[in-house]
C-alpha cells in the first residue's frame, strides 16, 4: 500500500500541475501566434513586391515586358539572408520575365485576390504569392517567392519575447503558489504542533475561535474528547484520594494494635506478631507508593504549585528523618550543604529526596556511606542534587530500566516494592528537570543526579502524598 499524501502534496498535485499544463499550452499557443504573425509579415512583404512589379509592367511591340532597372532587380533578389525570385506571364502562359518554374495555370483566385502558398523549390521551402492584373484589355500574372529564413528568425524572436515573460510568470506563480499553500496550512501545522507537544495528562482544550472554519469541527471534536478524558481522570483522582484514606486508616490501626500487642505478647505469639507488624509496614509502604505513583502519573506540570524553594533546607530536614535509620544500619550519612534555590513544589521535592535516600540506604552495606551533595548551576541549569551510595551498583545494561515500576535488577534480594525510582522520575518530569544514573568506575555504588532548569512554573493546585 502506498503512503498517503500530505495536504501539502495534495494541494501541489491539484494546483501546481494544472498550472504548469496551462502555461505549457499557453506557450504552444504563443509559438503558433508568433509563427502566424511572422507569416503575415512575410506575406505582406511578398504582396508589396508583387504590387511593385505590377507597376513596372508595360505593353511593348512583342507583348508585355517589365521595365525593371538592374539595381532594382538586384535589390529585389537580395533581401537580407533570403533569396527572392519572381515570374511574370501573360494569359497565354508565356513567361516574359523572371523564373519560369514559378509558372502556374490560373494561379489566382476567382475573385482576383492574391493567393499565398508554400512551394517545394529546389529542395527547399519557399513562400509564394500569386496575383493578377490588367494592362489595357490584356491580363497578366505575377508570382513572387522568398525563402523562410527571415520569417523563422522573426517568429523565433517573437516567441522568445513571449516565452521569457511567460517563464518568469510561471516561476512567480509557482513561488506564490508554494508560499500561499504553506501559509494556508500554517493553522494545520500549528494544530499538529500543539497536539504533539502535549503530554498524556495535558487535557486543556485547544483554541477553537481563532482556527479556520474548516478546522473548527475537528478541533471541536478533539475538545469534546479532551473534556471526556478530563472528567474521567478527575474521577480517577477522586478514587485515588478516597482509596488513599480508606487504605491508610485500617493499615495504621493494624500497625498500632500490633505494636501494642508486642509490649506484652505471649511468648509463643511474639514471632508471629513481629512478622505481622513487618508485613503490615511493608503493605503500608507499598500502598503509599502505589497511590503516590498513580497520582503523579495523572498530574500535569501546570497543575502543581511551584514556588522558590530552598533546596538546601529541604535536604537538611529530610536527611534528619533518615539519621536514625542510617545509625541503625551503621551507614554514614554525609551531607555537603551548598546554598541552592530552585522553582518547584516543596512537598514533591521532599518526596523525591525521601525516595532517593530510602533507595540508597536499602542498598548500602554496613560501614558504607551515603552522600547528599548540592552544586550550583549555570545558564542551562539552576543546580544539581546528587545522591551517591556505596552499594553493589547496577550493571550498565540495567541503568535505563531503573525507573520502570516493579522492575528489579537480576539477582537483587533487597526488600522493596520497586516503585521509589518510578515516583522520582514522575516528580522530575513535573519539574521539567533531568534524571541521570551512573555507576562510578572506581568501585560499586550508584550515583543519581537531578538537574533543575532555571524556569518558573505557573501556580496551580498542589498534589498531596501519602505519609510514609
Amino acid at each position: 500500500m502506498s503512503n498517503p499524501l500530505s495536504l501539502y502534496q495534495i494541494f501541489l498535485r491539484w494546483l501546481l500541475l494544472p498550472l504548469v499544463v496551462v502555461l505549457l499550452v499557453g506557450s504552444l499557443m504563443a509559438y503558433q501566434f508568433s509563427l502566424h504573425a511572422a507569416m503575415k509579415v512575410l506575406d505582406l512583404g511578398l504582396y508589396d513586391n508583387a504590387l511593385d512589379l505590377s507597376k513596372q509592367i508595360q505593353k511593348g511591340p512583342q507583348g508585355l515586358v517589365i521595365n525593371l532597372p538592374p539595381a532594382a532587380l538586384q535589390m529585389l533578389q537580395e533581401n537580407n539572408d533570403d533569396q527572392v525570385i519572381y515570374a511574370a506571364w501573360d494569359h497565354s502562359g508565356h513567361v516574359f520575365s523572371g523564373n519560369s518554374r514559378l509558372w502556374r495555370p490560373q494561379p489566382s483566385s476567382a475573385s482576383g485576390q492574391p493567393v499565398f502558398e508554400d512551394l517545394n523549390f529546389e529542395g527547399g521551402i519557399l513562400r509564394a504569392v500569386y496575383t493578377q492584373g490588367m494592362i489595357g484589355d490584356q491580363p497578366y500574372f505575377i508570382a513572387v517567392a522568398q525563402t523562410l529564413h527571415g520569417r523563422n528568425r522573426l517568429s523565433d524572436g517573437l516567441f522568445a519575447n513571449i516565452l521569457v515573460p511567460e517563464a518568469l510568470l510561471l516561476l512567480a506563480c509557482i513561488a506564490i503558489l508554494l508560499l500561499g499553500i504553506r501559509r494556508t496550512l500554517v493553522p494545520v501545522y500549528q494544530l499538529r504542533k500543539d497536539i504533539g507537544q502535549r503530554s498524556a495528562n495535558d487535557l486543556r482544550p485547544l483554541e477553537e475561535r481563532t482556527a479556520p472554519i474548516e478546522l473548527r469541527p475537528i478541533i471541536h471534536g478533539i475538545n469534546e474528547l479532551l473534556q471526556d478524558l478530563s472528567l474521567s481522570f478527575a474521577s480517577h483522582r477522586r478514587f485515588i484520594a478516597d482509596a488513599s484514606h480508606q487504605l491508610r486508616t485500617p493499615l495504621a490501626s493494624l500497625s498500632s494494635q500490633l505494636e501494642v500487642a508486642l509490649e506484652h505478647p505471649p511468648q509463643d505469639l511474639r514471632p508471629l506478631f513481629i512478622d505481622l507488624l513487618a508485613t503490615t509496614r511493608r503493605s503500608t509502604h507499598l500502598a503509599n507508593q502505589l497511590l503516590s505513583l498513580a497520582r503523579l502519573e495523572h498530574t500535569e506540570a501546570s497543575m502543581i504549585e511551584c514556588v522558590q524553594v530552598d533546596l538546601q533546607q529541604i535536604c537538611r530536614e529530610v536527611a534528619v528523618d533518615f539519621v536514625a535509620r542510617a545509625e541503625q544500619q551503621q551507614v554514614e550519612l554525609i551531607f555537603e550543604p551548598t546554598p541552592l534555590s530552585v522553582f518547584g513544589s516543596p512537598l514533591m521535592l521532599r518526596e523525591l529526596l525521601g525516595n532517593l535516600l530510602d533507595n540508597a540506604l536499602r542498598y548500602t552495606p554496613e560501614k558504607g556511606r551515603v552522600l547528599i551533595r548540592l552544586s550550583q548551576g549555570d545558564q542551562d541549569h539552576a543546580g544539581q542534587l546528587i545522591i551517591q551510595d556505596d552499594g553493589p551498583g547496577v550493571p550498565a545494561t540495567e541503568l535505563g530500566k531503573l525507573c520502570i515500576p516493579f522492575h528489579r535488577v537480576s539477582g537483587d534480594q533487597t526488600p522493596g516494592c520497586g516503585l521509589g525510582l518510578a515516583i522520582v522520575q514522575e516528580i522530575v518530569r513535573l519539574h521539567a528537570a533531568q534524571l541521570h544514573f551512573t555507576c562510578p568506575q572506581s568501585g560499586g555504588g550508584l550515583r543519581v543526579e537531578v538537574s533543575f532548569h532555571p524556569q518558573k512554573a505557573s501556580t496551580k493546585v498542589d498534589v498531596d502524598f501519602p505519609i510514609r
